[in-house]
Order: C-alpha cells, then structure tokens, then sequence
C-alpha cells in the first residue's frame, strides 16, 4: 500500500448534498409492476429500503456545489482562499471542460487555484482527500476542496438505461464538499491500493472513445466484487492500523463505502469493529458511490450541536479496482447539516442539437 503521512493538514469541514425527491424501496412490495419476492430479498441482501434520485436537470455538480457553497457560506473559507479544487465523479457535466471548472466558477474561486477532475467512483473520497492533502504539503496553497458525487440513479435523458433491476434499485444520486487546511497541529494519515486487474470487474466500457457506440453499463461480476471487498478492504484496515499504531478502540467509528449492508457487516466483524460504531445511511440514501462516506458522516454527525471531537477510521472502495483508507479527527461541529435540494444551473447549452451521424471512413 502507499502510505502517507499528513502532519500539518487537516479536514476542515465535511458537507453533503442529496435530492429531495425520495424512492421508496419498500413501496415496491404493493407494486403489481414489480416481483415482491425480488424486493423482499433486494431489501434483506443489500438494507436498502429507499433512496434519493435527482431529475434529469440536475447534474451532480449541482450537488457537489450546494455543498460546497454550505462551507463557504458558514466562513470556513473565502473565494481566495482555496488554492485547489478537486472533483471526483463518474458523471461529468460535460466530456470536456472538466467539471470542476463549472464548480470552480459557480463558487467565484480565484484564478490562482489548481482545478480538476478525477474518474473515479466507490474510493473517490480516499482518493480525492490523500491527493488535495499531498499538493497542500507540498505547494503554496493554504486551503484545498474535494468534491464527491455522482448521479448514478438519474441516467442520462435520451439514453434507455440497460441496467438488472438490482443495479437500478442499487444507486443513490449524492454530493459532498470536504476541506481540507493546511497549517493544523494535528494530521492524518492515508493508505491507498489498487489493482487493475479486476478493472472489468465493475465496468462502463461504452460511450467512450474505444467503443463509441454501446449500453450505458453492462453487468458486472457480483462474486469477484463482493470477494474482493470482504478480503481486501479488511486487510488495507488492519494494516493501516498496524502501522499507525492503533486499533479499533482508539477509533469512534468505522466509517465504510456503503455498498450493501452484508458488505458492511462482514469487513466490520473481520477487523473487529461493533455494527454500532459502523454508521449506516444507506438504507435510506442508496449506493452513493463515492460521496457515501461523507454522507454517512453528514447523516451521522450533521445535527450534532455538541463542540466534540471524534477520531473516525474511514475506507472507500470499488471501481477500478481500487480502495484505501483514511483515518482522521474532526470536530463533530464541523460537519454540517445535510442539504436536500432541487436546485439546478442554466450553463446556456440547449438540448435542442442535431445529433451527428455515425460515419465510417
């Protein structure tokens, strides 16, 4: 694993955003459109009994910037400030410019700032804070925000979704914004793998510029994911824990992707850990992909008004295949409130486009 280090750098503030239009899982048992015995068993294998879909006018940097903007707006930092903006999601506004530079100027950020994206899904959140926290340790930049999400639940307007019904049960739409500061008396530390050998494990390889043409998704393989998770997640924990020094008393919570609760519950009694120190919100929020750990973070510790700090061990995995963990501390009134918005932004594009035909040279 590549472990790292972040001494003077910490999370700052963690917000998260979520539709508000709510499907309801459990509702599908009186449905004579849907296999009761399917939901009965979708609901026990995977906890979920409803989750949040956005309309086909919201994107996820809608999302990412409501929750952005909560953070700006509550004075953890300025339009100046921020010397990084990193966005990490599966469904980009656009191909090209990348997302970030939408949110980079729906937020009025300074030019002076480092503005990307990253394609990547479960294990953005990992990903997204060890990379923004690597550039704080070693630029001029004071100030860094990651932003999380995808609208996976939506799909696209114009294109027939291809998807199981348990894939299309499965995901949730979610956003969050984390900042992070450099300059804190108290780090943390990050540990990240990957192994691309199982990158057709969990795949979209359509629609792309090696296959142009093809379904949005295709199925992927359950058995060497859910293998995966179950042998490697808990591993990277244990080492990580090793190596820090610690173990799971020194923790407040395990803060997990939420795939599927027996996903959960297995890498919880494999390294140890009580189900009541593993939040949970997926029941109730879907598979959020990567914005789910600081949604369970949102959901948990949003309302609290008390001035408490929390350690939490936290690990985000999946697509690629790739995953990591990130152990850190935060002041529970650092966590905002959730969002629930059916905010949209007008970038002046149309719909209305003469579609290009397929041409063969």
């Amino acid at each position: 694993m590549v472990f790292s280090k972040f001494d003077d750098v910490k999370i700052a503030a963690i917000a998260a955003a979520v539709p508000q239009n709510v499907i309801d899982i459990e509702a599908k048992l009186n449905d004579p459109e849907e296999d009761p015995k399917f939901i009965k068993q979708f609901m026990k294998n995977t906890g979920i009994k409803a989750k949040r879909r956005c309309g086909f006018e919201q994107t996820a940097s809608d999302f990412s910037y409501a929750a952005a903007k909560q953070i700006m707006d509550a004075g953890y930092f300025t339009s100046d400030e921020v010397g990084v903006l990193i966005n990490i999601t599966q469904t980009p506004d656009y191909r090209t410019p990348s997302t970030a530079m939408l949110i980079q100027k729906r937020l009025g950020l300074s030019k002076n700032c480092l503005v990307f994206d990253i394609n990547l899904g479960c294990s953005g959140f990992v990903y997204g804070v060890s990379l923004a926290a690597s550039i704080l340790k070693t630029s001029n930049a004071t100030k860094a925000l990651v932003t999380v999400g995808d609208t996976l639940a939506r799909g696209r307007k114009h294109v027939k979704m291809k998807r199981s019904s348990n894939t299309g049960l499965l995901f949730g739409d979610a956003s969050a914004a984390i900042l992070l500061e450099k300059g804190s008396e108290n780090g943390f530390c990050s540990a990240l793998m990957s192994d691309g050998t199982g990158h057709k494990a969990l795949s979209s390889p359509y629609n792309g510029w090696r296959h142009p043409v093809g379904p949005e998704s295709i199925p992927g393989d359950d058995i060497a994911v859910f293998n995966f998770t179950i042998s490697e997640v808990p591993a990277i924990l244990k080492e990580y824990m090793e190596v820090t020094g610690t173990g799971t008393d020194n923790y407040d919570g395990l803060v997990l992707h939420q795939a599927n609760m027996m996903i959960l519950k297995n890498i919880a009694k494999r390294v140890g850990m009580p189900m009541d120190k593993v939040p949970v919100c997926l029941d109730r929020f879907g598979n959020t992909s990567g914005c789910s750990v600081p949604l369970a973070i949102v959901d948990k510790y949003g309302k609290d008004e008390d001035d408490k700090v929390v350690n939490l061990l936290t690990s985000s995995f999946g697509i690629g295949l790739s995953w990591g963990v990130v152990g850190f501390e935060i002041n529970t009134k650092d966590v905002l409130p959730l969002i629930e918005t059916n905010e949209t932004y007008d970038d002046g594009y149309s719909d209305d486009v003469e579609m290009d035909a397929i041409i063969e040279d």
